[in-house]
């Protein structure tokens, strides 16, 4: 058997993707239960891509009892990404009983296929694979619809998890840094893209009967793998290592010891919180968390989040930036100031360039540049 350029590609592909699994399974300092789920997700990937392979190189016809065998374990990938993304937002997510419901999909599909494929004689087999017009699907049209929803359902599933996490970051840290998990979010979407056109293009040859689409779909996932899907997975790998996800003692929501009703002071806590603001400056340190300024203020992280968002319509990554923005321009402002925009920046407690940028011209409507330029020229 002669293997064209393209499915020569696609292996090369599948096995670089299985020297990631092995490195995610290898030890490592990063914590484990994230790095075996990616390579749990990345197995399923590798079905996909092996199902491709041996459906367009023809092994599937030569050896029966392979086919099929790759959407199975392709099956893996929905519920591994759903529990992957918890599992790198939060540092003490564990596996329990109830996770074990995302391997319906893989169940289901055993089922499916012995009783759809494995479960036929050898000519029925092989009239099967004869009249496949796309790999993994057993040429029904509603199933390559089911197994393709379930996916994207999954991913649509994940990408609301991670949206509603940025909120969480939000009301938590008052620097995001990279714990915005935007190169997960990213990830899904490449997959995302990537069974959609898959569906499209199971459309295409199962309703229309396209001609020649073996050569063109090894092509095509050659291409997604290669360019997307590949480098996005390695990066994925990598990420983590960045961002440990959000600890326990961040999401504690008790009140700070020593505290409670009684002891706190009769002033509002508007006054008390601004009053903070302005003595301590806690908004200057650019690690400064909802705990932290809670326990300024004598009050309990959650009544201080809810305060903000209820009574001040804001999150506190908005209130502290704020405060940040503010001090940024009163220095900016200053003829005699001569310290450069970029210390100014890290000085009001920025850590990053294009977020100053965006919130100042967000809250101005200059640039740092043009704002300080414009009290220069009116001086």
């Amino acid at each position: 058997m002669f293997l064209t350029l393209p499915q020569l590609v696609l292996f090369g592909v599948i096995s670089q993707f299985l020297f990631l699994i092995l490195l995610c399974i290898a030890p490592s300092k990063t914590r484990r239960l994230p790095r075996l789920l990616l390579a749990l997700m990345l197995a399923g990937l590798v079905g996909t891509l092996l199902e491709v392979f041996l459906h367009t190189t023809g092994l599937a016809f030569s050896y029966p009892d392979t086919a099929f065998t790759g959407t199975i374990l392709g099956m893996l990938q929905p519920g591994a990404i759903f529990v992957y993304a918890q599992s790198v937002m939060y540092r003490d997510f564990r596996l329990r009983l109830r996770h074990l419901a995302h391997l319906l999909p893989v169940l289901g599909a055993i089922v499916v296929f012995t009783l759809g494929y494995y479960s036929l004689p050898a000519k029925a087999q092989a009239k099967m694979l004869s009249d496949s017009h796309y790999p993994g699907v057993m040429d029904s049209v509603v199933l390559a619809i089911v197994l393709h929803g379930i996916v994207l359902g999954y991913l649509v599933a994940t990408l609301k998890k991670i949206s509603r996490f940025g909120v969480e970051l939000r009301n938590i840290f008052s620097d995001l840094g990279n714990k915005e998990l935007s190169w997960l979010r990213n990830l899904l979407l490449a997959y995302g893209t990537a069974w959609s056109l898959s569906l499209v293009y199971c459309l295409l040859a199962h309703v229309m009967r396209v001609p020649g689409v073996h050569q063109s779909l090894t092509i095509a996932t050659t291409m997604v793998s290669v360019v997307v899907l590949l480098p996005m997975s390695v990066l994925a790998f990598r990420q983590p290592t960045l961002f440990a996800g959000i600890a326990p003692t961040l999401l504690d929501t008790e009140a700070p010891s020593g505290a409670n009703a009684k002891d706190r002071s009769p002033e509002p806590l508007t006054s008390r919180i601004e009053q903070v603001m302005e003595q301590h400056q806690p908004y200057l340190h650019s690690n400064l968390t909802v705990d932290r300024l809670a326990r300024l203020a004598d009050v309990a992280p959650r009544e201080l989040s809810q305060f903000l968002n209820q009574q001040m319509g804001k999150n506190f990554y908005e209130f502290v930036n704020g405060y940040r923005i503010e001090h940024a321009r009163r220095r900016l402002a200053d003829p005699a100031e001569t310290t450069t925009i970029t210390d100014i920046m890290y000085e009001s407690g920025f850590n990053s360039k294009s977020v100053f940028n965006t919130l100042f011209r967000k809250t101005t409507g200059k640039t740092p540049s043009q704002y300080r330029h414009s009290f220069a020229n009116n001086g």
